[in-house]
């Protein structure tokens, strides 16, 4: 054999039909990506302007965090982009597409997302 030659790993029988992505992937890491949560009844228009404001500020906080040692950047970054997906379909996707790979760490931005428009809808709807 040559010493610069490449070795190929060979493909188990059983595996030879599965796409290379599906190979050694755990059984949670497979999740479908268009999921959509329960319609709830929309936000008003100040309340979404408002959620739409301290999500770009939690953003810019958060990219001036990963330059300043003091702030965690990555952290606000992702609470911010959390607020904005409470409205923000496509900003929703994203995040569930980015988290694909840690599907623990969805839940807990799942969680954090419930929670925020349970509390925006008590403080703003009042019940008749």
């Amino acid at each position: 054999m040559k010493d610069n030659a490449v070795l190929t790993p060979r493909r188990p029988p059983e595996a030879q039909d599965m796409k290379p992505s599906d190979v050694g992937m755990p059984e949670s890491a497979h999740f479908p990506l268009e999921i959509r949560i329960e319609p709830r009844p929309p936000l008003r228009l100040f309340v979404r302007v408002g959620i739409f404001i301290v999500g770009w500020l939690l953003i810019l906080v958060g990219v001036a965090g990963l330059v300043l040692p003091a702030l965690p950047g990555i952290v606000t970054i992702l609470l911010g982009a959390a607020l904005l997906s409470l409205d923000n379909e496509l900003v929703y996707r994203g995040l569930r597409r980015l988290f694909t790979r840690w599907p623990h760490l969805w839940d807990r931005v799942e969680n954090f997302r419930e929670k925020a428009h349970d509390r925006i809808h008590r403080m703003f709807h009042r019940k008749s």
